[in-house]
């Protein structure tokens, strides 16, 4: 079996596993790349996150990022995490797979998405009346990804 399908299906096993648990987590969210530390350099840049963890199995390597305001304190962070490993072919073929980021501005998050060398598919837009706002991008091979901006409390 291909490395990315047995991750996929070992992944898939551990969901099914504990679907009926009540303590459930996101666990990691897995997008893939030609060039995984290129990759891994477009999220540092653009969201600000940290390596904490980087695996070389044969060819194929992982690299696993998280937020924190240092190495340390990312490798310290117990959600969940970005996965980022090596897939043949960049494609953007299909449009639902995707991660979810809260941005604190999703306008300044575009900007900065744009300067690391992504692209931002749908502009910051607010959402409703409460203050919220959602923008949609992707990043340097084509993995999607959306930018939610929280109401701010009380609204």
């Amino acid at each position: 079996m291909p490395l990315p399908r047995l991750f996929t299906a070992a992944f898939a096993a551990a969901l099914c596993s504990v679907a009926h648990s009540a303590d459930f987590a996101l666990a990691a969210g897995r997008i893939g790349a030609k060039d995984v530390p290129a990759l891994a350099q477009f999220y540092q840049t653009a969201f600000g996150m940290k390596e904490v963890n980087r695996l070389q199995m044969g060819q194929s390597m992982e690299i696993m990022l998280n937020f924190g305001a240092t190495t340390e304190a990312a490798k310290a962070n117990t959600a969940a995490m970005l996965i980022l490993m090596h897939r043949d072919v960049d494609s953007d073929a299909d449009p639902v797979p995707h991660l979810i980021f809260y941005v604190p501005d999703a306008k300044a998050a575009a900007k900065a998405v744009v300067a690391a060398g992504g692209k931002i598919t749908t502009e910051p837009v607010a959402v409703g009346k409460a203050g919220a706002w959602i923008a949609m991008g992707m990043d340097t091979v084509g993995n999607r990804f959306e930018m939610v901006q929280r109401a701010p409390s009380g609204k």
